[in-house]
């Protein structure tokens, strides 16, 4: 696949957070300064400002003379979008206030910043502005909310809405602001201003704060990691990696076997970041915290006694590793040793002073070392995972590592390196999970049967799903679950939503517009319906399949006499969908109604269902109602009365939209005909349904003066009134 750099689509809907940001009292301070002066000290503070929101991928909007706009999740979708933006946040304050620090020491007013941040869903678009350069601008309220945040935050703080601060909960920590009234909003806007850090840096965390759902389906992996410790024990080190796309249960799989494991075993864990490949050693910085049990209490005099005291406890021919960790930590010298070795030298000592450490340790027992989530990781932590997988063959050491399928390493031909795939739940494993997460109930049973065929079995996406269930009012809980609305008011939850379309945003722009065409398409599609709606030559359609099915977005599915491909996930689909701005949708559902006619015209009778969809969706609503008539006839055909009724009643709905004149008026007439003997057939005769649909035919026939029409009206009234027992 083509890298993600491609200039993004003309238009799409995407799930983002905005980011404003001003310099409070700039004016005032050029008001009494000369303009060049002013600029040399408001300058470097937007620097500053820019240089926070970049080290967390974001994309600067607009940089004003004073302050920023920036968004997060676009133009790229990032899974972790609203905790970037607050991590961005935090780094702008802290840089201004020690560039403030500067200006104070040199007599000057001390600058200080306000943000607001909020989380929604805006229509961002590229315009062309002239001389090849191109604008990336949102468009939609929740950037001005975000603006309105910004206004509101006491000087020197950040506020945000209770949207971004329910994404947020425990990665920050947040305090009320109260409630205010936002122009264009209907109701008050509950604002939050962001503190800090919270305890919680993983999603595995945040699950478990919320309590961890049953563990099942996992019992072959775990025996797997149980040997490879045996055989670690027993001074033949072992690498097992688990490998699975986003939400199928590495991080907990390995939660699980740390419980049941780790007795007499040193776990050293180092968790990984989506932001984290800006900062190098970042893993191997917390693991070495671990590893020493420095916490963030502890001042430098503290860090510095913890780290020396234990190395020399270990083996006190590693004291020569103290410069390299003291560099690695942040722990200063007074005079630094390292200051004239040169960078590759440096690097090197470093990483083999880590390794010394770590090998010297499995001598007095066993380790257990965790490195998680390695597509994220830096290129320095990289070398050091190299290193390692090459030197722990013959040592008491068991290497835990996890990623995503499109990570690439060079361990897989070591003998003592085992690969686990994780796959989705089996359809037994998760049920089980559904039970525990919904009980018993057998009233349950349908909506369990949709959230595992909607998610595929993705342990993650279940559980998020079944708490969206609870938020948005579809499930209540009462002592038992019950359902409160349909299933098909649910929304997908902006957890899932955000990993998914940041998946789809790393493709080609080419890869990512045939992506959401075949999501116009459905669930599964034809190639040769592929071929005539994408309009793409041959060539170029096999490859850019190709790679999606090599990114597993779909797959290949045997069919006759054609080939015909299928999403894997149901709601990568609906993600993909949802991101197509209305009018392309439209577009796109038309052409693929009038290509379905043109492929299988002389067969139309097996694709009337799919007809009446796209036309339903492009807004062309003769052709939709036409196409339900003829798909509710089909169901009478075969008996399918209720199916035929929802088809019929679907119809009539749509032409509610059209003209009130003679055409309309036959059409409805030839519904209302039609509902009515399917209801009769399918509850009876004399049910005051039928009543309503015959009569609503002869009040029509009767305005339009049909009196063929009327007469088929009034045999239906008769037929409904002579088995009800009123002639």
């Amino acid at each position: 696949m083509r890298p993600s750099s491609d200039a993004p689509l003309d238009g799409e809907r995407k799930t983002v957070t905005a980011l404003f940001a001003d310099i409070k009292g700039s004016m005032e301070l050029m008001e009494d300064l000369d303009p060049e002066e002013a600029r040399m000290i408001v300058d470097p503070a937007l620097k500053l400002m820019i240089e926070a929101i970049h080290r967390y991928n974001g994309y600067v909007v607009q940089s004003t003379g004073d302050g920023i706009f920036a968004l997060f999740g676009a133009p790229i979708a990032h899974e972790d979008h609203p905790q970037r933006a607050l991590y961005a946040a935090l780094r702008l304050q802290e840089q201004l206030g020690r560039y403030s620090n500067q200006l104070r020491s040199h007599g000057r007013l001390p600058l200080q910043a306000r943000a607001g941040i909020n989380t929604g869903e805006v229509v961002v678009r590229s315009l062309q502005t002239g001389a090849g350069h191109t604008e990336y601008t949102p468009i939609g309220h929740s950037t001005s909310l975000a603006a309105r945040m910004q206004a509101l935050a006491p000087v020197g703080s950040i506020a945000a809405t209770d949207a971004t601060r329910k994404s947020c909960e425990g990665y920050f920590t947040f305090k009320s602001l109260g409630r205010t009234v936002v122009k264009g909003v209907s109701e008050p806007v509950e604002v939050h201003e962001v503190v800090g850090l919270g305890p919680l840096r993983t999603r595995l965390q945040r699950a478990a704060s919320r309590g961890l759902t049953k563990f099942v389906g996992r019992e072959r992996e775990l025996t797997a990691m149980k040997e490879g410790l045996e055989l670690a024990r027993a001074g033949h080190g072992q690498i097992v990696a688990a490998v699975g796309e986003p939400g199928v249960g590495k991080s907990r799989l390995f939660y699980e076997f740390k419980a049941i494991a780790q007795h007499n075993c040193l776990v050293l864990d180092a968790l990984s970041v989506s932001h984290g490949k800006a900062s190098a050693y970042l893993p191997v910085i917390e693991l070495l915290k671990d590893y020493f049990q420095i916490t963030s209490d502890d001042d430098e005099r503290r860090r510095r006694e913890k780290v020396a005291g234990k190395i020399m406890i270990l083996d006190r021919t590693l004291e020569d590793s103290l410069p390299y960790l003291y560099a690695l930590l942040e722990i200063q010298e007074e005079n630094n040793p390292l200051g004239q070795i040169d960078t590759q030298v440096k690097r090197r000592r470093t990483l083999d002073t880590i390794k010394r450490i770590l090998l010297r340790e499995s001598l007095n027992q066993p380790l257990i070392v965790v490195f998680e989530d390695l597509h994220w990781i830096d290129g320095e932590t990289q070398a050091l995972l190299n290193l390692l997988a090459d030197t722990i063959a013959n040592a008491r050491v068991l290497m835990l590592v996890n990623y995503r399928p499109e990570y690439r390493h060079e361990w897989g031909s070591r003998t003592y390196y085992v690969q686990l795939r994780l796959d989705p739940l089996g359809p037994e494993s998760a049920a089980q999970m559904l039970m525990a997460l919904l009980g018993e109930s057998a009233a349950l049973e349908p909506l369990k049967r949709l959230i595992i065929d909607k998610t595929e079995g993705n342990p993650f996406f279940m559980e998020e799903m079944v708490q969206a269930l609870f938020e948005q009012g579809v499930l209540a809980r009462n002592g038992v679950v019950t359902i409160a609305k349909p299933f098909t008011e649910a929304r997908i939850p902006a957890t899932v939503q955000d990993i998914l379309a940041s998946r789809i945003d790393r493709l080609g722009a080419d890869e990512k517009a045939l992506l959401q065409t075949l999501a116009i398409l459905g669930k599964e599609f034809s190639l040769g319906l592929i071929s005539r709606v994408a309009g793409q030559s041959e060539a170029e359609l096999e490859r850019m399949l190709s790679d999606l099915q090599l990114a597993e977005f779909i797959y290949e599915q045997p069919a006759f006499p054609e080939v015909e491909y299928t999403f894997k996930h149901a709601l990568t689909q609906e993600v993909a969908y949802n991101s197509i701005l209305s009018e392309r949708r439209k577009q796109l559902h038309e052409r693929a109604g009038h290509e379905i006619e043109a492929l299988f015209g002389s067969q139309l009778e097996n694709h009337l269902n799919d007809l009446a969809h796209h036309y339903s969706r492009s807004g062309n609503t003769p052709k939709a109602a036409e196409y339900l008539r003829r798909a509710g006839e089909q169901m009478i055909e075969r008996s399918a009365n209720p199916e035929a009724i929802a088809h019929f009643t679907a119809a009539l709905e749509l032409l509610k939209a059209l003209p009130e004149d003679r055409e309309r008026a036959q059409q409805e007439i030839g519904l209302e005909l039609l509902r009515g003997g399917a209801l009769g057939v399918a509850k009876g005769p004399g049910e005051l349904e039928v009543k309503r649909a015959f009569s609503r035919a002869r009040e029509l026939a009767i305005q339009i003066n049909d009196d063929t029409l009327l007469f088929q009206a009034l045999a239906g009234f008769w037929y409904h009134h002579q088995l009800a027992g009123e002639v």
